[in-house]
């Protein structure tokens, strides 16, 4: 009989309780409790019934299979720098879409569109888009590790490791770290960049990856890759981003977030409800035992079957569903949802789909809270990116990803993006084409 009316009282809530913030970035965090299952319970196939309502219907049949069991944590609140709060409070109202699909208008700093979504609103799914796109994850972040493990999902088994290491730094709608708003030297027009390096990944040792993420978002993509076989640089439009990276599971535009052009998706805002997202502290929980090379720090863990799933806790949030259609009929993905936390509009979980209709992959992005984490993070205001898992359910494979990331650290700076300096990236073997 408990078990019957926690079930009906959590369906009661959905229904009646639409979840809102108090303010854009303030979580009701009394409601939160009222509503979570007990911090501490494990969801598992036993118990899943109880709290099917907090849970993606396709996610939950890990759970009911035994594939994996979740560990509730309590309720936090995740609100991003007094900064990001005050720029969205003071333009609130001052960004709009415009024809030109890759572009908005009158954006300077803050979160787009502030304000609760209507699904009454046509445009309201491209809003939420734009708020992920713009979502604060630092001006700058630095990644000394990044662990790459392929996972055989039938027999259970780690099939290859490779280690990067990255950065990242925003060259426009900066807001803590100096120039502000944008870095005024960007000649790639660029909103943001990213950069990544093989350093341990056998036939891959040396591959770099400079990739721009365009103010313009109808431009093509801008990038660069070193390969160290060819000995030379070659822009990304050599390389397909529907295909695998580096032989793992994950693609180029599904990399801890959706990276693809905005305009290639028809945007749909879908609601919003409360569900369990894999948003933790890290002091909480149980890390593995892998420890990081010249840090402090030790990874976050991954559990569930063949090793697939954060082993962290997951807290009741409140949820944005947003959901993408790709324009192009013959684009590989023809589908995305996405579940985006509504306090910081990060993506903690979305499903990608192909052809007709038809499943295909799961992303799991854990955050941890930035005060739970490295001295350098706390207080920082943005959400931890620590682990990462992409699960191929066609071809029974999955890739996890566990990650050191450093925040607004001093030693990233746009030097760090410049094609020139790539391994070969000068001269006669650095190719624009």
């Amino acid at each position: 009989m408990k078990a019957l009316a926690s079930l009906l009282w959590s369906a009661f809530a959905l229904l009646l309780c639409a979840p809102a913030l108090a303010a854009d970035f303030e979580l009701d965090i009394d409601e939160l409790n009222e509503l979570s299952p007990r911090p501490g319970s494990v969801i598992d196939s036993a118990s899943l019934a109880r709290y099917a309502a907090f849970l993606d219907q396709d996610f939950s049949r890990f759970i009911a299979s035994g594939a994996a069991n979740l560990l509730v944590g309590e309720p936090l609140s995740f609100s991003p720098p007094a900064a990001f709060r005050d720029a969205s409070a003071r333009y609130r109202g001052q960004t709009h879409l415009t024809d030109q699909a890759g572009v908005l208008d009158g954006f300077i700093q803050g979160r787009p569109f502030s304000g609760a979504l209507d699904v009454k609103d046509p445009d309201a799914g491209s809003k939420a888009a734009w708020n992920m796109r713009f979502a604060y994850t630092g001006d700058s972040g630095k990644l000394p590790e990044i662990i790459w493990q392929m996972r055989d999902w039938k027999a259970e088994k780690v099939q290859a490791e490779m280690l990067f290491e990255g950065r990242s730094m925003r060259f426009m709608h900066r807001h803590v770290l100096a120039p502000l708003p944008d870095i005024e030297r960007n000649p790639e027009d660029a909103y943001g960049a990213f950069f990544m390096r093989a350093v341990e990944a056998g036939s891959y040792n040396g591959t770099e990856a400079l990739v721009f993420a365009n103010r313009d978002e109808s431009r093509p993509l801008n990038g660069w890759v070193y390969i160290p076989q060819l000995g030379r640089t070659q822009t990304l439009a050599a390389f397909s981003n529907e295909e695998s990276m580096f032989g793992s599971d994950i693609l180029p535009t599904d990399f801890l977030v959706y990276s693809g052009p905005l305009p290639a998706m028809q945007w749909r805002y879908l609601g919003t409800t409360y569900m369990l997202l894999p948003l933790y502290r890290h002091d909480q929980i149980e890390p593995s035992p892998r420890k990081a090379r010249r840090f402090d720090y030790w990874h976050t863990d991954f559990n569930g079957h063949a090793g697939c799933f954060p082993k962290v806790s997951w807290q009741l949030r409140p949820t944005l569903i947003l959901e993408g259609r790709a324009l192009d009929a013959a684009a590989a993905v023809t589908r995305r949802v996405f579940y985006l936390d509504a306090q910081t509009y990060v993506p903690a979980l979305w499903k990608i789909y192909r052809g007709d209709n038809q499943l295909w992959k799961f992303v799991i992005n854990a955050y941890a809270h930035p005060d739970s984490h490295l001295p350098d993070n706390r207080a920082s205001g943005a959400p931890i990116p620590t682990a990462s898992s992409t699960i191929d359910i066609a071809a029974n494979r999955c890739t996890t990803l566990q990650l050191l990331t450093l925040i607004n650290v001093p030693d990233v700076g746009p030097a760090d993006f410049n094609a020139s300096n790539m391994q070969h990236g000068g001269g006669a073997n650095f190719r624009r084409r």
